[in-house]
């Protein structure tokens, strides 16, 4: 009778084709012929505590094919389904959480400025006088509201984390730094709201804003990951900057020897020249100053080629190779997490501490993965899986081959699609609805789209340079008419396709955050008519939707999928310039806010207001922005620096400037200049391999069709050929 049984778990069981009797029956058989002699309710027992772990293992694989990992809490949770619930809120709350934090950016460039005491139609005082952005400015209980609405909402995300997390909350630092926070953010709100009046209530907003800085990086894992990457290779730049500091040194000792009779009278004369020299700014004095002697003329080039085309290479080649060390780690510790996370499944279902697992259990565990996926033909696909797991031919999953569960489901799981939400009652009425606007997927459609795209662009040059109001009015009215044929083309494509399938087409996302943009703008207009004139930019910036003509040229297509690809893969280190921008800019407008005005007799007569650059100001956050970002292109960041310290009468203002390049330029540009250069390559391969496997599909079906080759069968003992299709799995990663 033993070995009956036996006999009937093995390949047999596995290769049915049907699969049409309940695969618990068939567990039970393979558990009552390890162990006979268990008794009737200790087996009804264990066959619970199996069919428990196989959803829990389910849930595990399911979090590791989405690139994340389910807390080891939440499977020993004493509530596992309520945990697992809110696990799976707490991520699906990540766009709500994109939007606050989106929010919270953005918030700092409606705030009214602190040194700003006049009415609250006018606060700055004369827009001539004192030059800022435009920007219309929120009242400060209105910020207030919207940042307590954020915070709430944030608020709640941390709670649920607390509760999957359960005692290993207070563990991390992370979460830690979460609740510290947004304690001190409410803290700040508290205080700020019992100000006596608005004016005091601006002076108490100035740590908010360094808090709100603070959340956005620490509420996003992707910019918490780059903030982790470019600390850990601070001290290699440290390393080299010392290196330039002792070469600056030196040339500024030498300079102020030998070229007295220039523009290099004195040593710190000297150090600052030949410091805005190495920066590579178009200082056109200091060469003009020089060219009657030939010793300086020598001095400056000599020290321009070591400077500039030497060390400040070094420094770049030293950051990028850091730099990609950096990213292999992350890298890698993305990858462990994700063994880890199927380690965690294999015990769960390893109940025996066999350290391998049957074919019915497997066979459970790709029925259990079809609650939160799509398996095509799931009970026949089940068999190929196992066996394509099956690398020693044995019908046994060791751990060291379902470690590449994820590689080989992922070619036949989709995500599973979710169910309507509307009832029955209505669902034939709206699938003949949406079966009317079919024609969104044919080609035709797609050329009146591109028709309607040409013609707002010329709508929108025509209206810029509009100059009479009734033109002006008419052109005015034609977008609004394309604005909503946008928006309304983005709905409909989204209820036809579906929002998932629509939202992983990068030119739908491209469309439906331009007609939203071109939209809210409109209807902003009406309160705020200053932002009317953004509208025919964002017409504008839509018609860059062209781009996507590139992939139909064959020498460009493989540029066109890379650059596709590199968009949200530098995504977060772009972020994290942005947030080091948006430091010095608060930092820029806390210490030098109103200082700099037309007319100022303190900035008359430099070089600052002879050449007119009143517009780049810390007056107010987002000027602060604008000039930040100028510094850049180092091409005049110097003659900004000097106006500066001519308006506050200290030289020790150059700090603030020279801490920038150093920090924001030299280094935390270089960092993302090295992500860009490493993320293309990357990107490159995988768009190579992903065309040749496609060539490959192509090539194999070519030679099905021609019937060239007999077909494959399974081969007992033998791995099973499957059908490779070009997935995410298949490019090659960087070690």
């Amino acid at each position: 009778m033993y070995k009956t049984r036996r006999k009937r778990s093995t390949l047999p069981e596995i290769q049915e084709e049907s699969l049409s009797d309940p695969l618990l029956h068939q567990i039970r058989i393979a558990q009552s012929s390890v162990d006979s002699k268990a008794s009737h309710s200790g087996f009804h027992s264990q066959d619970s505590v199996l069919t428990s772990n196989i959803e829990k293992a389910a849930a595990l694989v399911d979090q590791a094919m989405k690139g994340r990992w389910m807390p080891l809490d939440v499977v020993h949770h004493k509530d596992y389904l309520s945990a697992k619930q809110a696990f799976l809120f707490y991520h699906h709350l990540s766009y709500p959480r994109c939007i606050v934090l989106v929010i919270l950016v953005m918030l700092s460039f409606f705030e009214v400025p602190e040194w700003c005491h006049g009415a609250s139609s006018n606060p700055c005082g004369d827009s001539q006088k004192f030059l800022l952005s435009g920007v219309p400015y929120l009242h400060p209980y209105a910020t207030l509201a919207i940042e307590a609405f954020c915070l709430v909402l944030l608020a709640w995300s941390v709670a649920l984390q607390r509760y999957f997390k359960f005692l290993s909350f207070w563990s991390k630092r992370v979460t830690i730094m979460k609740v510290v926070l947004l304690v001190s953010l409410a803290i700040s709100m508290s205080l700020t709201i019992f100000q006596a009046s608005w004016i005091r209530l601006l002076q108490g907003r100035k740590v908010s804003m360094y808090l709100r800085l603070l959340i956005i990086i620490v509420f996003s894992r992707a910019l918490r990951g780059c903030f982790r990457m470019t600390l850990r290779i601070v001290q290699a730049f440290l390393d080299v900057v010392v290196m330039l500091m002792v070469f600056m040194l030196l040339s500024s000792w030498l300079a102020s020897l030998v070229l007295k009779d220039t523009d290099f009278e004195n040593y710190p004369t000297a150090l600052l020249r030949l410091f805005i020299l190495l920066t590579a700014s178009d200082d056109s004095s200091i060469w003009a100053s020089t060219y009657r002697h030939r010793i300086a003329v020598l001095f400056l080039l000599i020290y321009t080629i070591i400077g500039i085309l030497v060390l400040m290479n070094v420094v770049f080649a030293v950051i990028y190779t850091n730099f990609k060390a950096q990213m292999e780690a992350e890298s890698n510790k993305q990858l462990t997490a994700r063994q880890g996370s199927l380690r965690a499944a294999f015990s769960l279902l390893d109940t025996r501490h066999q350290e391998w697992i049957d074919g019915p259990t497997m066979i459970a565990l790709f029925l259990a993965i079809g609650k939160y996926r799509h398996i095509p033909d799931v009970r026949s696909q089940s068999s190929q899986l196992f066996l394509a797991l099956n690398k020693r031919g044995d019908f046994k999953i060791w751990s060291d081959d379902f470690e590449d569960l994820c590689d080989v489901i992922a070619k036949e799981v989709q995500k599973r699609p979710k169910p309507a939400s509307f009832s029955n009652y209505h669902q034939s009425e709206i699938m003949w609805v949406i079966g009317q606007f079919q024609f969104v997927k044919g080609a035709l459609y797609d050329y009146f789209l591109w028709v309607a795209t040409v013609a707002s662009v010329i709508v929108a040059l025509y209206e810029r340079n509009a100059m009479d109001s009734t033109t002006s009015e008419i052109l005015g009215n034609l977008e609004l008419m394309f604005g909503c044929l946008f928006l309304i083309d983005c709905i409909i494509k989204i209820l036809v396709l579906g929002f998932h399938v629509f939202w992983k087409n990068i030119l739908n996302c491209f469309d439906i955050f331009s007609a939203a943009a071109i939209m809210g703008l409109l209807l902003a207009s009406y309160v705020y008519p200053a932002v009317r004139a953004w509208v025919p930019v964002f017409l504008i910036i839509r018609s860059f939707r062209a781009v996507v003509l590139l992939s139909y040229i064959p020498r460009w297509r493989l540029l066109y999928q890379t650059l596709l690809r590199l968009v949200p893969a530098t995504a977060s280190i772009i972020g994290l310039q942005f947030c080091i921008c948006s430091l010095f800019s608060l930092l820029g407008v806390h210490l030098f806010q109103g200082l700099v005005y037309v007319g100022n007799p303190k900035v008359e007569g430099t070089e600052y207001a002879k050449s007119g650059l009143w517009m780049f100001n810390y007056n107010d956050y987002a000027s602060a922005h604008a000039t930040s970002f100028s510094f850049f292109t180092v091409s005049s960041w110097y003659i900004i620096m000097e106006g500066y310290t001519a308006a506050t009468g200290s030289k020790w203002s150059r700090l603030y400037f020279i801490s920038f390049w150093a920090i924001a330029v030299a280094f935390t540009l270089n960092a993302m200049s090295a992500f860009f250069v490493e993320t293309y390559t990357l990107q490159l391969e995988k768009a190579k391999a992903l065309v040749k496997a496609s060539a490959e599909q192509k090539r194999k079906e070519a030679i099905v069709r021609s019937s060239a080759v007999p077909r494959m069968r399974t081969v007992p003992g033998h791995f099973m050929i499957l059908k490779k299709t070009a997935s995410y799995h298949n490019f090659p990663t960087r070690r």
